[in-house]
């Protein structure tokens, strides 16, 4: 039998309109990694806000946290963390240059955030719960090299987009992403992506590419299933993923997605694009 590395994005696939895991994925992918699969959790999240359905789903696989710019494992001492930041002094020059087009900012480390306001909608994704919280201006309360730059736009459209692009382009390496749906730009390493993560994970455990599936719903997941035999986007993707899947799944996150997803790869349906 061969052996795949499945890739599943947290937010709008793994979990349902409820954000849990249904008990059908969850046995599913239970039964999966008992037969010796890898499944690796790849979001945007951090660490804290993985580990309850890492262990839920009981893996001992590497996480994929904050779109790739930390990969770390909780159960391989072996597993090398990979892990991109932001320095300070940079953060601080592109903060004060974008600050007219922007209502808040935050970043943080593992144990810290730094927040203008703090702000409910990235709470429920980097559950500020016990963490050191930091309020203020950024030349105030900054004092260390982050991992995160998230800033909540003030207003949306091109143009307004594109001044934040220009005021950022300046910084080598640095590239930034617009949340569809949502008003809000992150900053990012060039080479910190889901995709270059998951290559360093399929490396460290003998995978070829062809027996990799990524499976998503959003443009973060873009580059996982470019570099994945089978790139998978749910049914209630962005059609901007869409257009660059592999393979669009009949079912939702909502009406477990996930399983349609491998079910079809495994049963031949689809053959892998390496």
């Amino acid at each position: 039998m061969d052996r795949y590395l499945i890739a599943i994005d947290i937010d709008g696939t793994l979990l349902n309109k409820d954000r849990v895991i249904s008990k059908a994925t969850k046995e599913y992918l239970l039964k999966l990694s008992n037969e010796g699969h890898l499944i690796v959790l790849a979001s945007g999240r951090p660490i804290r806000s993985l580990v309850q359905f890492h262990n839920e789903l009981k893996l001992d696989t590497p996480l994929i946290c904050y779109n790739g710019a930390l990969v770390f494992s909780l159960n391989d001492k072996n597993f090398k963390t990979r892990e991109y930041i932001f320095k300070k002094e940079i953060v601080n020059e592109i903060y004060y240059s974008i600050k007219p087009y922007i209502d808040n900012a935050m970043c943080e480390t593992n144990t810290d955030i730094y927040i203008d306001k703090v702000d409910e909608t990235l709470d429920i994704f980097f559950w500020y719960k016990g963490m050191n919280i930091h309020q203020g201006e950024f030349k105030d309360i900054l004092k260390e090299d982050v991992i995160t730059f998230i800033a909540k736009l003030n207003q949306k459209g091109i143009e307004h987009n594109e001044e934040i692009t220009k005021r950022c382009s300046k910084y080598e390496g640095i590239e930034e992403r617009f949340w569809r749906g949502l008003p809000y730009v992150e900053l990012y390493h060039k080479k910190a992506t889901k995709g270059n993560a998951l290559l360093d994970i399929a490396e460290y455990y003998k995978i070829p590419q062809k027996n990799i599936i990524s499976i998503g719903d959003s443009d973060n997941d873009l580059y996982m299933l470019q570099v994945a035999g089978y790139g998978v986007a749910l049914a209630n993707a962005k059609e901007f993923l869409k257009s660059n899947a592999d393979i669009i799944t009949q079912k939702s996150n909502h009406e477990d997605g996930v399983i349609e997803a491998i079910e079809d790869i495994f049963n031949g349906k689809y053959k892998s694009k390496f």
